[in-house]
Parts: C-alpha cells; structure tokens; sequence
C-alpha cells in the first residue's frame, strides 16, 4: 500500500514520463518548452515536500 507521499511522487513522475513521450514524439522538438513543463511537476510545492519527508524516513529507518 502507497502511503500519500508515495501517491504524489508517483504521480508526478507518471506526469514526466508521459512530457517526454510527448516531447519525443513530436518533431520538431521544443526542449526549451518541455523543460519548463517538467519542472512545473518536478518543482510543485507538494512533491519537494513529499520527497523530503520520503527521504527523512528512510533516514530515520537506517539509524534506527
């Protein structure tokens, strides 16, 4: 079972793959566009957190 974080960080890479299928696809290719399209996901406010929070985790569970 996915916990929320895991939900948002698979989702927005969900998002990124399907950008770049989108970016291969197409020609000509606008890379300047499609860079900007990944960091709108990559970059939102809730995936950083979510990663963050993923990886103090994992942390915690290595010392533990």
């Amino acid at each position: 079972m996915n916990t929320p974080d895991q939900d948002v960080v698979l989702q927005s890479m969900e998002d990124a793959r399907r950008i770049l299928g989108e970016y291969i696809a197409l020609r000509p290719n606008d890379a300047t566009r499609t860079v900007h399209r990944l960091i709108a996901v990559l970059d939102r406010e809730e995936v950083v957190h979510a990663l963050n929070r993923m990886k103090l985790r994992r942390t915690i569970r290595l010392v533990e």
